[in-house]
């Protein structure tokens, strides 16, 4: 006998696959985790070692201050998805991502534009 989308009751997972799945939303974070804190650490070399050669120090530590709080944006993003996705993974209502994808998404589109923004400004001098 097949099920209606309405009519069934949800199958439990075996823990075996719950067990899978959160250690799957763990490898996620830590992949945000990593994105971010390289942001952070480039913003943080962009400042000390760009910022005393440049011909404009102020555009170095404005990109390099967006470039720092972007990563950890992106580090506490990925610490609310996964926050909520292991309290939705035990409650068996879990969903994919939506906001933070398209935050996250034109944050990095955002970083590139300023990134080759401040690779033309430095190549003009």
């Amino acid at each position: 006998m097949r099920c209606g989308a309405l009519d069934c009751a949800p199958m439990a997972a075996d823990p075996d696959t719950r067990a899978r799945t959160h250690m799957a939303n763990e490898r996620t974070f830590l992949a945000w985790f990593r994105t971010g804190i390289t942001l952070l650490a480039l913003g943080i070399a962009a400042a000390q070692f760009l910022g005393v050669n440049a011909a404009d120090p102020r555009l170095v530590q404005g990109l390099a201050a967006i470039s720092i709080v972007t990563g950890g944006v992106i580090v506490g993003i990925g610490g609310a998805r996964y926050w909520t996705g292991k309290e939705r993974i035990e409650a068996e209502t879990f969903r994919p991502a939506q906001v933070s994808i398209v935050v996250s998404t034109v944050g990095a589109i955002a970083m590139a534009v300023l990134a080759v923004g401040f690779v033309l400004l430095l190549g003009r001098t």
